[in-house]
């Protein structure tokens, strides 16, 4: 079947900057562009800042990751020589981007219709944790799949590079990491209306510690490959 995520991912885009010329000319003259931990906004902008500036940063991300993969050997990271990786990590590559492109584009459209007065304030950063989370999940089931050593894509500790077995087990460990920080999130930011990004950003930290603490014992056992 063939791939059709680069085509995907800018309709993604293309969506975002759709919802902004149609918005515009409706918005205040002083929109959110920025929401904190608290999941409340802290900072903002013009009408221009608020309604192109997620879709700029999505063209922006949509270019540079078409890009990135074709130069994996000369990037920061150096390991055994042998043929690109690009065609055993190109696969899970293609959904995370899609996946992080329309959870911007999802993010994008709330705060629009948030502006506009279509969806209250106060359930911004509820929808915000959920979408993260929901990102996350899906996330996290790809990472395993991300069997071969690369400089893109995967959870890259420096340590994790050790061997490709150690890679391999890191990548599985990071994905069922980010797969639970994902429900914990949703449950919390249900659980926790008034705070509902905090149990998000607590887990996923978690996660990252308790992965990072077992990549490094697997970089330095005698007894992994």
């Amino acid at each position: 079947m063939r791939d059709h995520s680069r085509l995907i991912s800018f309709l993604l885009v293309v969506a975002a900057f759709a919802i902004s010329i149609v918005a515009f000319p409706h918005l205040p003259a002083t929109v959110p562009t920025h929401w904190g931990i608290s999941g409340k906004p802290d900072h903002f902008g013009s009408r221009i800042q608020g309604a192109f500036l997620l879709p700029v940063v999505m063209l922006a991300t949509w270019f540079i990751v078409s890009f990135v993969p074709r130069y994996d050997r000369s990037l920061f990271i150096k390991y055994d020589e042998r043929e690109s990786d690009e065609s055993t990590v190109r696969p899970a590559y293609n959904v995370v981007v899609v996946v992080v492109l329309a959870s911007t584009l999802a993010i994008h459209a709330f705060a629009i219709t948030s502006s506009l007065g279509l969806v209250a304030q106060q359930k911004l950063p509820l929808l915000l944790a959920l979408i993260i989370s929901v990102g996350m999940i899906l996330i996290g089931n790809y990472l395993p799949q991300v069997t071969r050593r690369n400089a893109f894509i995967g959870v890259r500790f420096p340590w994790a590079y050790a061997s490709e077995e150690v890679w391999r087990r890191t990548q599985r460990a990071g994905g069922y990491g980010m797969v639970a920080a994902g429900i914990l999130g949703m449950i919390g930011a249900i659980a926790f209306p008034q705070s509902p990004v905090k149990p998000l950003f607590a887990a996923l930290l978690a996660q990252l510690i308790v992965v990072a603490i077992y990549s490094y014992y697997l970089a330095h056992s005698a007894r992994v490959p």
